[in-house]
């Protein structure tokens, strides 16, 4: 007699309807409360003035998708427990970007990350950077809305297609009418949603197998206890050296160079702040790992004797953990919706911080500068607010259209959500940290390191995808299986392989049964594309900046110190050294009581000795990233200090650089002049 089929009960389809609803209606809310704040800060980075225990959680949610839920489980199902050293990255990575990368952005008070580009290059490396992250999120987003569709098609029997259109568009609502607030916000509670789901099924599963020591004895009979994987072959797929030294830079192009992030972490009201929550998305990253690995030792020993891949029951591997959940809590109404709701959960947290992402990106790195340009005025903040609910709307469709693309890409889908990251945001971190930590590079050897990491890695990442090296896995097996659900015995014993010939089902290599005619680049593990990008375009960034001529005297603000960070406590001669020729800091307490430099400082182009600002005969305004304001002393314009200046409001906002005198004296003149006046003056 065959199996009986679990799927949705009525409370189920409840539960998860009740989920959808309230994030719907939780963005509804916070746009209705917050409709008297339309502006684009507002909308767009939260008001600046967010709590940083939510930004932390929404920080980690941006990328615990619904691929990590699902895909994790089944990797350590297939390689063993050898992927868990990922955690050790999370250590590194996260808080390098928290202290070294992040922080001039802050100080900077950016929308955009890649504004900072400009300021440090050109505006030709800003746009370069800005189009290298809407493509990266793009890929991405295509792939996390797929998994959670997949899911709940296994449970429910619903067509993949109707699961996407769903979640695209739960999600792009709230996110219109919520802007990055409603974005943090639904993040907190869907990560809240997202543990007791794993919990539940963690200790549910447990249960069943008699407790977890059981779970682990089952796995350690199984092979899939694994931590003494230490080869230094490139070539194997999952290694301790692909865990902690590629896993690093897989997770630095989340944390450091990602707008997605940037954005949530300059929501916070400062920096001390915002660097905490960055400290507490490092814990809760290796909590929802360590998770996530139980999940797939339970899995294991739930499948140990009978493999659903093999036996038909699923069709892809991402469907084997929702298939666990009906098998184990099918019974127990409602608890299945809970767990499709954790994997919405992830899914949606993903999707509407890279929608608000990249509508920020969007209308301060393409509209702005374009408008100006043509418009010789800038966009109104009324127009702003509005083109950046229109550009959320209509990346949250285009995110959901691209759902359906991710269809075609079998079982790879974990592979290709990180190889996005190392090909794409390889390339990107590499651009940042060109800028960030080697003041000689110049916009030559930056667009040339960042053309030819991408170029280099997309052909790496794209080869190995269509070459389908076929990494071994470990045992999987249907001799457990009762005999009507395989067929007959001989079939049993066709669907038994041995670790060195067993291959995912759907994944053949192209060139070769056992892939000996790959080309030997493609059977890189897709965990070291990052490091690879960031070798070869610091390499290359350096090498054309030497041939074109190097920058001089750049601003130390536009810099990771490495002698005052690192190095603080050595002669001061060894940290004028590790300054590879940055130039001095601007001096602002020798500042007019206006914020004007003097005239002396400017070279025959009409830039300042730092490269901020010209003389322009248009009033107010913001032109390629620079400032400017009118002042009272008969010069007609002059350029003020880019770091005291809001981006979004053009007010003054710098509380860390500027000295307490200079301070004084600009507070002076705000008291002295109407709201009025100064508002004209300062944007």
């Amino acid at each position: 007699m065959a199996e009986e089929v679990i799927t949705f009960h009525w409370a189920d389809y409840l539960v998860l309807g009740v989920f959808l609803v309230f994030s719907a209606l939780l963005g509804a809310v916070i746009g209705f409360r917050d409709r008297k704040k339309a502006t684009s800060k507002e909308f767009l980075m939260g008001g600046g003035d967010m709590h940083w225990i939510p930004v932390a959680l929404s920080m980690q949610a941006s990328f615990l998708s619904a691929i990590f839920i699902l895909s994790t489980p089944v990797e350590i199902y297939n390689y063993g427990t050898i992927y868990s050293y990922l955690g050790i990255s999370y250590f590194t990575a996260i808080p390098i970007a928290g202290y070294m990368y992040l922080p001039t952005f802050y100080r900077l008070r950016l929308i955009s990350a890649y504004e900072y580009l400009e300021i440090r290059f050109n505006r030709t490396v800003r746009l370069a950077g800005a189009i290298t992250f809407c493509i990266m999120v793009l890929l991405y987003m295509s792939v996390v809305l797929y998994t959670p569709a997949i899911a709940l098609a296994q449970v429910t029997g619903l067509p993949v297609s109707f699961s996407i259109v769903l979640c695209g568009v739960v999600c792009t609502i709230y996110t219109v009418l919520g802007g990055m607030k409603a974005t943090i916000w639904n993040d907190f509670i869907q990560m809240i949603v997202i543990l007791v789901g794993l919990l539940v099924i963690i200790c549910l599963g447990a249960e069943e197998q008699n407790g977890m020591n059981s779970v682990w004895k089952e796995n350690e009979e199984g092979g899939r206890i694994i931590f003494d994987e230490f080869s230094p072959d490139p070539t194997i797929r999952t290694t301790f050296w692909t865990q902690t030294i590629g896993g690093t830079f897989v997770s630095l192009t989340m944390y450091a160079s990602s707008q997605t992030i940037i954005q949530k972490f300059l929501s916070v009201k400062t920096l001390k702040k915002a660097q905490l929550s960055i400290w507490l998305a490092t814990v809760t990253s290796v909590l929802f790992l360590i998770l996530v690995v139980i999940v797939g030792l339970i899995m294991y020993a739930h499948f140990a004797d009978c493999d659903p891949l093999l036996t038909g029951k699923v069709e892809k591997t991402d469907q084997m953990v929702p298939l666990l959940v009906m098998e184990v809590m099918g019974h127990l109404h409602g608890l299945p919706g809970l767990f499709i709701a954790t994997a919405f959960s992830a899914a949606l947290s993903s999707v509407s911080g890279s929608v608000n992402a990249l509508a920020a990106v969007t209308l301060i790195d393409f509209i702005r500068p374009i408008y100006f340009h043509y418009k010789k005025h800038h966009i109104s903040e009324k127009s702003s607010a509005i083109l950046s609910r229109v550009l959320a709307l209509i990346f949250g469709l285009i995110t959901t259209l691209m759902g359906f693309v991710a269809q075609f890409l079998g079982d790879l889908v974990l592979q290709i959500a990180l190889s996005i990251f190392g090909f794409v945001g390889g390339p990107l971190t590499a651009l940042l940290s060109l800028g960030l930590f080697f003041p000689f590079v110049n916009s030559w050897g930056a667009l040339a390191g960042l053309i030819s990491s991408l170029g280099i890695c997309s052909w790496i990442a794209i080869g190995a995808i269509i070459a389908k090296y076929p990494h071994p896995i470990l045992d999987r097996s249907v001799e457990g299986c009762p005999v009507d659900v395989v067929g007959n015995e001989s079939t049993v014993t066709s669907y038994f392989f041995n670790s060195t010939a067993m291959m995912e089902s759907t994944i053949m290599p192209i060139a070769g049964d056992d892939g000996t005619d790959v080309l030997w680049i493609y059977k890189v593990s897709h965990m070291y594309y990052g490091l690879i990008a960031m070798v070869i375009a610091v390499v290359v960034g350096i090498v054309v900046s030497l041939i074109t001529g190097v920058a001089k005297d750049t601003d130390p603000k536009l810099l990771f110190s490495w002698g005052d960070n690192c190095c603080c406590y050595c002669p001061r001669s060894v940290r004028d050294c590790l300054k590879c020729g940055a130039g001095e800091p601007r001096d602002e307490e020798d500042e007019s009581l206006d914020g004007s430099v003097e005239k002396k400082e400017m070279d025959a182009s009409g830039l300042d000795n730092n490269g901020f600002g010209e003389f322009v005969t248009e009033k107010h305004g913001i032109e390629d990233g620079h400032h400017y304001e009118e002042v009272d002393t008969g010069q007609t314009f002059r350029p003020t200090n880019v770091y005291d200046i809001d981006v979004v409001t053009g007010s003054n906002n710098n509380k860390t650089d500027a000295s307490d005198n200079v301070a004084e004296k600009r507070s002076s003149r705000k008291s002295s002049l109407s709201s009025d006046e100064y508002d004209k003056t300062h944007f």
